[in-house]
């Protein structure tokens, strides 16, 4: 039994420090990904432009969730 409850234990603070750095390690990530995405493009249009801005908006939007949903799936395991 008290196996269990190190296990448990442990397994309570290691989602307690995945939980506290979440927001970092999404940022590392896209941050890595922007990187590999970077290169100059002359002759955009505004319509580009807006584009690329909707996409970066839904991307940041995607990231944001998926981080809520692995934080609340991870909470309720831990229940």
């Amino acid at each position: 039994m008290e196996d269990k409850d190190d296990f448990a234990s442990l397994l309570d603070d290691c989602i307690k420090v995945l939980d506290d750095n979440i927001d970092v390690l999404n940022d590392i990530e896209y941050s890595l990904e922007s990187e590999k995405e970077d290169a100059v493009i002359t002759d955009l249009t505004k319509n580009d432009l807006v584009n690329m801005a909707h996409e970066v908006a839904d991307s940041s939007r995607i990231k944001k969730a998926e981080s809520c949903f692995i934080k609340r799936f991870f909470e309720q395991k831990s229940d």
